[in-house]
């Protein structure tokens, strides 16, 4: 950042001021304040104080009509945005206690993490996407559950399901259906139809009958259907 410094005594010194965001430059991190207490005089644009910009970035700018603090020469011609505060036309949302951290958006998503519950919640109005290029690992020492209103997919190459397989219709309890495109090969273990019929290519296991039936120990031919 290059900007003219005044290093004479009598322009050294910065002043404290409260202003009103006129202006944002996000391609600079930067923005432009009217200050009510000078007349409503504008500043220039000033780079606005973030966390982090060098190896870490992170930018987090004011909106138009957001009230902020600032730092400024005497002059008023050089200075920083230090950041957003509460006002009357802004005040502090309802609080949520001291362990609370939380982030709301115009939108009305909200990330919120209880410290003193150990508990993280995202209310998000819209798509999440999340992507890795390494392994991704989900561990919960207690029940999971995802839930989608329209549709849910699994893709992967190889897909390994551990532990005992329940199937319910999505309203919980009564019956459902699977379908399986490909074989399906039993390993270990019975296959059992407690309260229906089986079939194959049409034939049923329980109602099916055999053609070129012979009296005594002949073999019948094979099922008819």
């Amino acid at each position: 950042m290059s900007r003219a410094r005044h290093d004479t005594r009598e322009e050294a010194g910065a002043t404290f001021a409260f202003g009103i965001v006129t202006a944002v430059d996000a391609g600079r991190g930067w923005a432009r304040v009217s200050l009510p207490e000078y007349d409503n005089l504008e500043t220039a644009f000033l780079p606005v104080l973030q966390r982090r910009t060098h190896r870490d970035k992170a930018l987090d700018l004011p909106d138009v009509g957001e009230q902020v603090a600032l730092m400024l020469d005497l002059r008023g011609e050089d200075g920083v945005i230090l950041g957003a505060v509460w006002s009357d036309a802004d005040p502090v949302p309802q609080p949520e206690g001291p362990d609370v951290d939380v982030r709301r958006y115009a939108d009305g998503t909200v990330l919120r993490y209880d410290r003193a519950a150990h508990k993280l919640t995202a209310e998000v109005q819209g798509e999440i996407s999340v992507a890795c290029t390494g392994r991704a690992d989900v561990t919960a020492d207690g029940p999971a559950r995802v839930e989608s209103k329209a549709g849910l997919t699994l893709a992967a190459p190889v897909i390994t399901l551990k532990g005992t397989l329940t199937m319910q219709s999505y309203a919980g309890g009564g019956p459902t259906t699977a379908e399986i495109d490909g074989p399906l090969t039993v390993k270990r273990g019975d296959v059992t139809v407690p309260d229906n019929d089986v079939k194959a290519g049409g034939v049923s296991l329980q109602g099916h009958v055999h053609g070129g039936v012979m009296p005594g120990g002949g073999t019948s031919g094979p099922p008819a259907g």
